[in-house]
């Protein structure tokens, strides 16, 4: 038996580089920490933090608390940007039995009273997930009470952009003096992001003299990251007459509420630069697909970027000639090299194709269990160094594993990562997707490396090209999604300037996304067409680039309304 955990995107405990590689997980002697190349790990490293409630994320924590100490314990979490509040550890805890679904929030369960007698705050809460902060050393109190079903860390997005001349290379400002024709009515756009630093000395300027402004993060501050104000930038310059919601978020439970929220505004376009990894099965269903479908039902466009990460994915069948249960990538190599330069974080999720049914809240789960292996190359050979290895025995387990180091050190690392089946019955196909390096990374797969949810039937999907040439960005994430759809939609310029990033400084599937959402918020104001009306105006006017037709990298073409 392994411990029950899902590590997911990069809110991801690992290890931390300090001069030379030092082990967070107390206890282990020096001669421990190598194994040969062909040997698993020993059985009581996988034992270490299994718990059938509690992300090994979250017990890595928990044992660096108790063997170490606070300060060790904090240290890695900074590091690795692990949510507290004071002493406090931001965590979701998933109420009640797999499979059942909540209408109403977790909160009004016996759980929240529970929470705050051990010296926690529950900060907020969606269907079965509640958004607390607690002691660490509470964790594991609180998976004793019943209609706990998990105790993880918060899913956390990443933004799309690398760090406007698309006006003009899309045609829009042939449009933006053109006088409304037989319609009266605003148009409402929400930039849905996780911050808007400095948006306030833009009103007027780069942004409308007046905007919505609404955070649905826990602190409930605007000014966490720029990224979403030179989104707002570009979808101001695409649709100057636009009323735009700016609104952010940093969790997944936050979002769905902000999702909510938005419909009851009535937005009619939400824009959204935002990815995620290990959040759904690729085909179009999970927490986050479920929110682009919930605005679609209420007759919302939603522009999505594809994401950045076409140069820092892998994907392929699990295959083992030799019969030593680890995948063997290209000429029989066990593991997969990453260049990680001094005073950097890596941040790497595996997911595999074993989800199982989606019910609109969970899947039923994996019972194919992969595990992740982290590695040091020192002197030629490779050093052990820990393992992403969560429990997938169905009853709503997800097929990920997720972990995270940080280089601390003055001198670039060779990470090497290699999979391991623990227990499947069949050889999944596989997916990593490693952030925090440029790439490529060895043996890049850029084809399926969009990140979620870009893969979303009901959104549009923007993929990079560039504001000058109209070359395509080699870092844009491509298609197909994993059943086989054409994705992205579109693509729209990056390397676009503006006052955020500065001159040409905003690259990105980020840049492309507002360019998209402003041209529908443009041609929607200035006719009396419905949104999918537009979206035919766009799909017949678009420049074809790229493989003749519709195709993984431009979709149906760069964005072009003259």
């Amino acid at each position: 038996m392994k411990h029950y955990a899902k590590m997911i995107r990069w809110t991801i405990l690992g290890m931390a580089f300090s001069g030379t590689l030092a082990m967070l997980a107390a206890g282990r002697s020096a001669a421990n920490n190598l194994f040969p190349l062909s040997s698993v790990p020993p059985e009581n490293e996988f034992d270490l933090y299994k718990h059938p409630k509690i992300d090994s994320s979250l017990c890595r924590l928990i044992h660096i608390f108790r063997t170490q100490g606070y300060a060790a314990m904090k240290q890695m979490a900074d590091q690795l940007q692990i949510g507290f509040s004071g002493d406090l550890l931001r965590l979701t805890v998933v109420s009640e039995e797999a499979g059942v679904i909540t209408t109403t929030n977790a909160s009004a369960s016996g759980l929240t009273p529970r929470i705050v007698s051990m010296g926690g705050k529950v900060e907020t809460s969606y269907r079965n997930d509640i958004q607390a902060l607690l002691p660490v050393d509470a964790i594991i109190h609180l998976a004793t009470e019943a209609h706990v079903r998990r105790i993880r860390l918060p899913l956390k997005p990443r933004t799309c952009a690398i760090v406007s001349e698309g006006v003009y290379k899309t045609g829009a400002d042939s449009w933006q003096n053109l006088a409304p024709f037989h319609n009266s009515q605003a148009v409402k756009v929400a930039i849905l992001d996780l911050g808007f630093t400095d948006y306030e000395r833009l009103l007027g300027t780069e942004l409308p003299s007046s905007v919505t402004a609404r955070s649905f993060r826990s602190d409930r501050r605007m000014d966490t990251n720029v990224h979403g104000t030179a989104c707002a930038e570009i979808v101001h310059d695409m649709a100057p007459n636009a009323e735009l919601y700016l609104v952010n978020f940093n969790t997944d439970t936050e979002q769905h509420q902000a999702v909510d929220w938005i419909i009851s505004q009535g937005v009619n376009i939400i824009s959204y630069s935002i990815g995620w990894a290990n959040a759904g099965d690729g085909k179009g269903t999970g927490p986050i697909t479920r929110d682009v479908e919930r605005a679609a039902q209420a007759g919302i466009t939603w522009c999505s970027a594809a994401g950045n990460d076409a140069r820092v994915h892998w994907e392929g069948t699990f295959a083992d000639p030799n019969s030593n249960q680890f995948h063997n990538f290209p000429d029989n190599d066990e593991f997969l090299e990453i260049t990680l330069p001094p005073q950097q974080e890596l941040w790497v999720s595996m997911n595999w194709d074993d989800w199982g049914a989606w019910n609109g809240i969970n899947y039923s789960g994996s019972a194919n269990d992969y595990d992740l292996l982290f590695y040091v190359k020192s002197g030629g050979s490779w050093s052990y160094l820990f393992s992403s290895d969560n429990a997938q025995n169905g009853a709503g387990s997800w097929p990920t594993e997720e972990n995270g180091i940080y280089n601390d050190s003055a001198t670039t690392r060779t990470i090497g990562l290699r999979i391991l089946k623990y227990n499947a019955i069949r050889n999944c196909k596989m997916e990593i997707f490693a952030w925090g390096v440029s790439g490529p990374i060895e043996y890049n797969v850029p084809e399926g490396s969009l990140t979620i949810p870009a893969d979303s039937p009901y959104g549009i999907a923007l993929g990079a090209s560039d504001v000058t040439s109209d070359a395509y960005h080699n870092y844009s994430s491509r298609g197909p999604t994993h059943d086989g759809r054409i994705k992205p939609d579109f693509a729209a310029p990056s390397g676009t300037s503006g006052w955020t990033y500065g001159s040409h400084g905003f690259y990105g599937t980020s840049s492309s996304t507002p360019h998209m959402a402003g041209a529908f918020a443009l041609l929607k104001g200035k006719t009396p067409f419905s949104l999918s009306q537009v979206l035919d105006i766009i799909t017949t006017r678009a420049l074809d680039l790229g493989d003749p037709g519709q195709d993984n990298k431009f979709g149906k073409g760069r964005l072009k309304l003259k």
